[in-house]
């Protein structure tokens, strides 16, 4: 093989060995940055992509890497010392910089955009569904305002049965928790209901309480529950991936608020 031949193979692959480093380290930072703040903007079948690319960098740049040394070694071999003429070109390493930093931030950008767009059209397609479902049954919200007044043991089953009802309307509604107010030694606390055990008597029934968070839906929901009209809360978090849609309920017996909640763990962009 000739000299000048060598020389292109060696200045090819790296090029290319280049081009696949920047790739490989720029997926890094969105692995990153989804490990880090836990989230994740892509679908399951994108994320299994992305994955799959990054392995298959490494393997190229593994080959890359080797037919680059292979070459170089023969070049050294086959040239004297004496007529190797190396230069060096600091704009051309100053453009690769600037070229890769930005890049780095439209990814990163990318990453951050994504996850917010994905959590404000999910939040909005579950809203909907739940505004449609609790429209079309209004007269079960009634039925529920009117068990919570009546206060009796046997009517939490009926009021768990209507929760479970509404929650498998759409297949698309996330987890629904049913919360109430009582009193606990003259103060204020609030309970909830989920699911009402099998095992479980209809004439002995034990409240559960809700834990409520501070600053997020504690001050929200005492204000409701000491008859303030609040209108609905949304909210997300973004290392945790978690969804709050809070829909209160005035009826005329009780009030009580749907919360509609879901871990999510997967984003919308992608396939």
């Amino acid at each position: 093989m000739q000299l000048e031949t060598k020389s292109q193979i060696a200045k090819a692959t790296l090029s290319l060995l280049t081009v696949v480093a920047s790739l490989f380290l720029l997926g890094v930072l969105v692995f990153v940055l989804c490990a880090g703040f836990e989230i994740n903007p892509f679908r399951e079948t994108t994320t299994s992509f992305l994955v799959a690319a990054f392995v298959g960098l490494i393997g190229v740049a593994a080959v890359l890497v080797l037919l680059n040394v292979a070459t170089n070694l023969s070049l050294i071999a086959d040239a004297k010392i004496a007529e190797l003429r190396i230069e060096t070109r600091p704009r051309v390493l100053r453009k690769w910089s600037v070229a890769f930093g930005i890049v780095a931030a439209v990814l990163a950008s990318l990453v951050f955009a994504g996850t917010y767009f994905s959590k404000e059209k999910y939040l909005g397609v579950v809203r909907e569904q739940a505004d449609e479902v609790l429209k079309t049954n209004r007269s079960l919200l009634e039925d529920v305002s009117r068990l919570l007044a009546s206060g009796q043991s046997e009517d939490y089953k009926r009021i768990a049965d209507i929760r479970t009802f509404l929650q498998n309307q759409r297949s698309g509604l996330p987890q629904l928790t049913l919360i109430y107010s009582g009193k606990f030694a003259d103060k204020l606390a609030f309970y909830k209901v989920e699911y009402y055990g099998s095992n479980q008597k209809a004439n002995d029934y034990t409240p559960t309480y809700f834990t409520c968070t501070q600053h997020i839906d504690c001050e929200y929901l005492a204000k409701f529950f000491s008859g303030e009209n609040i209108d609905v809360m949304q909210r997300y978090t973004v290392r945790d991936d978690q969804f709050y849609i809070y829909i209160p309920f005035i009826g005329k017996d009780a009030r009580f608020v749907l919360l509609f909640d879901r871990r999510n763990s997967y984003g919308k962009l992608g396939s």
